[in-house]
């Protein structure tokens, strides 16, 4: 096994980033998805104007095997739209980390 100090600078930067990621609270899975509707009453600015149509935020992901969209209230957009950034940047941290060690077992290095 590879010690810390012999890893490159590259994967120990790697590896930091993904400490500090994995240290900041919230991390979820799944993509923000913006919904604009009408909502039916007549009176409503929605109704006739359809620039005007009520915004809902979603987030999409798959749970067991089935799609699913969960409702963000608009007071909790921010802290998802946080976490799911800091989710994606993880999921790249991981894949240039396995990308190094890729390359280390092709060059049977240690």
């Amino acid at each position: 096994m590879k010690s810390r100090v012999s890893l490159s600078q590259t994967e120990r930067k790697l590896y930091s980033k993904l400490r500090t990621l994995l240290n900041e609270p919230g991390l979820i899975r799944g993509s923000l998805v913006e919904m604009k509707r009408v909502c039916g009453k007549k009176s409503c600015h929605c109704a006739t104007d359809p620039e005007r149509k009520h915004r809902s935020l979603y987030l999409g992901l798959r749970i067991d095997g089935k799609n699913r969209m969960i409702y963000v209230p608009t007071e909790w957009e921010d802290r998802i739209r946080e976490w799911t950034n800091r989710y994606a940047e993880m999921r790249e941290v991981i894949e240039q980390l396995s990308l190094k060690s890729l390359e280390r077992l092709k060059n049977r290095q240690e």
